[in-house]
Parts: C-alpha cells; structure tokens; sequence
C-alpha cells in the first residue's frame, strides 16, 4: 500500500467520510491500544468493524470532532501517519487539539496492524468528562421524574376528596406558586453540584490551583463548602498537588478516579 493511498483516505477520513481508510484493512487486521484503566480505546480491535468502533469511540467523546492528516512517512515495511485531532469534550470551553502519529505495519503491502501515539491522558479526561455529563443529565431527569410523582399523587388525593401534600411534605395549602417544590429544590442542588464538580475538574486539569478552583466555586457556583469537591479532586487540604506531564498510567487512574466522582448520585 503506498503512502499517497494512506493520504488520501485519511484526507477523505477529514472530510468525514471513513469508507477509503476502512477500505484499505483486511478481516485480520489489529488495532493495538494499551489497557489502561478509564481508557476507552483499550484492547485489540480487529478487521474493519473492530477499527471502525475505535473512530465511533472517538466521535462520541468531542463535538465537531476533525482528524487532520499534515503527513505520511513511509519507512520500510511501515507507514507512518502525522495529524492532529480536533474536537471539544463535555464541559470544555475551548476546543482541544492533539496532535498523534498512526503507525501501520505492513505485509506485502497491506496494513496488518496498526498502533496510535499521541497523548492518552486527555483521551481519557475527555471520556470521564462525557461520564461526569451523563450523571448531570441523568440526575435531571430523575428530578423531573419525582415532580412527576407528586404531581400524580396529589391529584390522586384531591379526586379522593383528601388534601394533597406539599412536594415537601410540610403544612396543607402550600402551592407551587407559594414555594418552589422540595423535589425541584433537590434535584436543583444535586445538578448544580455535579456542574461545580465537573467545572472543578476541568479548572484542576487546565492546570489552576486549589486557590482558584476554590474562589471560581464561591463566585460563580454559590458554593459555600467547597472543601468537600475541592478534596476529591484535588486530594485531601495539605496534599501534594499531582505532578504535571503524568505518565500515561498514572494520567488513566487519575482520571478514572475523576470520573468516579458523581458515582453515588447514580440509582
């Protein structure tokens, strides 16, 4: 396979269109990803379903998602392509822009198993982000779900003549127009501090410092704790802040642990 036809399928990958590149593996072809944990893309993915799961994979975790190709080297039984990917995970403000290198070894010129490089911490990060996203949504709707309760049970009560009670469970007579519901209020202070939490963990990995994680909380969340969110993403008050440029073991347990954050909201 010469490298223009690894070019243009990746140009054609750009552009959104992955049939070229998924056309150029055989049945036995391996995409070859470490197991690390929190990391979505571990495993050996094989054939042109196994590969196309990884660019689904990749889809899933950034909007306006862009694989950009700058370069194919061809070395010996190799190909090496150069690019970059683009795309802006849950949450995130900015795009992010990572640049990789996919490299493909070759038998009798067909691509027989491929392994990527590039930065698997933020690949990482970004699939905690869209778990963290999922509970927030997740926690909404269970919020909608008990106003919808209440309101079934209080007209329940009210065509068997009897007084409906508040959504808080407090004195009679108390409307929706009177006070907000209890159910509203809780749901509303369970998405808000998954919102605080998960802005949390995105000022931690753009590098700010507990100090200014702590004030962001305050001013622009209302929150007046913070020392519980601030201890889970940064580690109990006095702890040494995690070093910068983790290894990529260490970056996947970091994450996985961020992701972990919201767990118990679940169910």
């Amino acid at each position: 396979m010469p490298g223009d036809s690894l070019g243009t399928a990746y140009r054609a990958l750009g552009g959104g269109d992955s049939g070229p590149l998924l056309a150029l593996l055989g049945p036995h072809f391996e995409w070859v990803e470490p197991d690390l944990p929190g990391y979505p893309l571990s495993g050996v993915h094989r054939g042109r379903e196994g590969f196309g799961g990884v660019l689904d994979t990749l889809d899933s975790l950034f909007d306006n998602l862009a694989i950009g190709i700058d370069d194919v080297v061809e070395a010996e039984d190799r190909l090496v392509a150069i690019g970059t990917i683009h795309g802006r995970p849950s949450g995130a403000e900015t795009d992010w822009v990572l640049p990789f290198a996919h490299v493909y070894e070759l038998d009798e010129g067909r691509p027989v198993r491929g392994r990527a490089y590039f930065d698997r911490s933020r690949l990482t990060l970004a699939a905690a982000r869209r778990q963290l996203a999922g509970v927030a949504d997740d926690l909404l709707e269970q919020t909608a779900e008990i106003r919808r309760q209440w309101a079934r049970l209080g007209d329940a009560l009210r065509a068997a003549g009897l007084d409906a009670p508040d959504e808080a469970g407090g004195a009679e007579g108390t409307s929706d127009a009177d006070e907000p519901a209890a159910g509203g209020e809780a749901g509303a202070a369970f998405a808000g501090t998954a919102s605080a939490r998960l802005a949390a963990v995105d000022l931690a990995h753009e590098g700010a410092s507990r100090e200014e994680v702590d004030a962001f909380l305050r001013e622009e969340h209302g929150v007046e704790d913070t020392g519980p969110i601030l201890d889970e993403v940064f580690g109990p008050s006095g702890a040494e802040p995690p070093e910068q440029g983790l290894d990529e073991g260490t970056a996947a347990i970091e994450a996985t642990r961020l992701s972990r954050l919201f767990a118990r909201n679940r169910g």
